[in-house]
């Protein structure tokens, strides 16, 4: 990859800002090599989970309670390979590939369990990514009580390790630029925007609830865009992912452009394969080659900087086009049955 497409990342040099995101195609060497080949930046492995990890710590000493206490069931292990396999898969790549190899650590409290991350920097981890998924159920919790706990894990996370720590938000923070902020006090080196959440929906048969994990909706950038922008407000200074949504080299661009640094790419990548990657990286390329920048970094330091204005001008930015027109943008379009049939085919 080209020179011109190089990148920085949680202080990380990168031949490029495409990088392969969390998911469970990154435990296989031959995937990754593949990605690599294909121009990927630097590869993020699926999380490791607070359970497996509680699971291993308590089997030593307790193994007829380890599973009661920790959650753990084997079916985690098919994600993301288990404990043991997983800092063996993280030496493996390290050994076999020249760009940065991200570990992934998955959960919702601070324990002893955080203690993992010193063995993930030991098998030789470039740096970790913390997705944070907290079970809130009690509605007397206020939100300041919730990101004071982020902050104890991050806090405890970045002490326990040398390498950089990222961490990987939802978008349901009150407010996003505050927490943002709080994460760099913490030790964070950088933020990944955002964390991919479960669809939920309701079985009508079984008059309940139910979850499924899919692959990010096209049509969702949108809403990474703005939780990128609201982050960087009044100045944030550290590392940023987009992540969710990004398909195209348009994307990417836009994605920077608000105010990432790197993008990560993965439910494209169950789409096309490492293709995905190649296609993004060369429109990247063949925008900086079209346009007044140099290279990605020069393009990068010419980008605005967040200045968001009074809170009138602000509500204008919402209410005018709510109230310019009523006709919408449709993302989505059904074709009209009175016109032609679902493929567009006109009735005579």
């Amino acid at each position: 990859m080209s020179s011109e497409l190089s990148a920085n990342y949680l202080g990380l040099q990168l031949d490029s800002p495409v990088i392969v995101g969390s998911c469970p195609l990154t435990m296989s060497p031959e995937s990754v090599r593949q990605f690599v080949l294909a121009g990927a930046g630097a590869i993020v492995l699926p999380s490791i989970l607070q359970e497996q990890i509680v699971h291993q710590q308590l089997q030593a000493s307790d193994p007829m309670a380890a599973i009661e206490q920790s959650g753990y069931q084997p079916q985690q292990d098919k994600y993301n390979g288990g404990v043991d396999c997983y800092l063996k898969t993280l030496e493996l790549l390290k050994q076999r590939e020249s760009v940065p190899i991200i570990a992934s650590i998955n959960g919702g409290a601070s324990g002893k369990w955080l203690d993992f991350a010193k063995q993930i920097e030991s098998s030789g981890a470039d740096a970790l990514e913390l997705n944070w998924q907290p079970i809130i159920t009690n509605p007397d919790e206020p939100a300041a009580e919730v990101e004071s706990k982020l902050c104890d894990i991050v806090h405890k996370l970045c002490a326990s390790v040398t390498i950089p720590v990222a961490v990987k938000l939802n978008q349901r923070f009150t407010n996003l630029a505050a927490i943002a902020h709080q994460m760099k006090t913490c030790g964070a080196k950088g933020l990944v925007l955002f964390t991919h959440v479960p669809h939920w929906d309701v079985s009508i048969d079984r008059m309940h609830w139910t979850i499924r994990w899919e692959l990010s909706p096209t049509d969702s950038l949108g809403s990474i865009l703005e939780g990128i922008v609201r982050a960087r407000t009044n100045g944030l200074g550290m590392s940023i992912a987009a992540s969710g949504g990004v398909r195209t080299g348009e994307d990417a661009i836009k994605s920077m452009i608000a105010g990432a640094d790197v993008v990560m790419v993965t439910s494209e990548i169950y789409r096309e394969g490492p293709d995905a990657i190649r296609k993004i990286s060369t429109a990247i390329a063949r925008f900086l080659d079209t346009s007044r920048f140099d290279s990605l970094q020069s393009f990068l330091k010419a980008r605005p900087k967040v200045e968001l204005g009074p809170e009138r001008l602000m509500r204008l930015e919402y209410v005018d086009p709510l109230s310019r027109s009523n006709h919408y943008f449709d993302p989505t379009p059904v074709a009209d049955i009175n016109r032609g049939d679902s493929f567009g085919h006109l009735k005579t």
